[in-house]
């Protein structure tokens, strides 16, 4: 019976998490009502409140979910992805697998908004991303190991320019310019491994 309730409790929340994408990404997390969440997830308010205790939380657990299938699906790619692969190739096969709606793109620019507006929620937002930037910078690190080149600044500069351009509220969207800007960016900061040509 325990069992059966957790499950229906994980399945309560991911449905509460996948209305709060479609809802935020479409008006705003402030515009957002609670009563909205529930509608649209087919709950009541005291289902969300079972399961959440504000939208700061529910936007927590947004977070949470969107890093760890993203996380999974660079697993999978890395799993598959040959042994000596070009530059352009692997940018387009890791940021591939991590497409994001727009609905889902606008969320996490609207996630990125309310932690510059409220630094307790910023804490807890970094918080909940800090488990993925390792598993992030082993993606990056072998992808670079199989287009053989190195990367010519630190790997968490690398990560967070290629953030800053894929979550770019400018390019909401618009998955193939984001794709072409990343790849044009990280060309210059790459150099080919000695004895390899590109």
């Amino acid at each position: 019976m325990e069992m059966q309730d957790t499950a229906r409790r994980r399945a309560t929340r991911a449905r509460l998490v996948e209305a709060a994408i479609n809802e935020f990404g479409r008006d705003g997390i402030d515009a957002t009502s609670v009563e909205q969440l529930c509608e649209a997830a087919g709950f009541t308010r005291g289902a969300f409140y079972s399961n959440f205790s504000s939208k700061d939380d529910l936007c927590i657990a947004v977070a949470r979910q969107v890093a760890e299938d993203v996380a999974q699906r660079f697993r999978g790619v890395l799993a598959d992805m040959p042994d000596r692969i070009g530059h352009d190739d692997v940018v387009a096969a890791v940021l591939g697998v991590g497409q994001l709606t727009p609905e889902l793109h606008a969320t996490q620019v609207e996630l990125a908004l309310r932690a510059a507006r409220r630094p307790e929620f910023a804490v807890r937002l970094e918080a909940a991303r800090e488990d993925l930037w390792p598993l992030y910078a082993e993606v990056l690190e072998q992808a670079s190991q199989r287009a053989h080149t190195r990367l010519i600044v630190p790997v968490m500069d690398m990560l967070q320019i290629i953030e800053a351009l894929y979550y770019s509220p400018q390019l909401i969207g618009k998955q193939e310019e984001s794709l072409r800007l990343i790849t044009l960016a990280t060309r210059h900061l790459i150099e080919p491994l000695e004895g390899t040509r590109q």
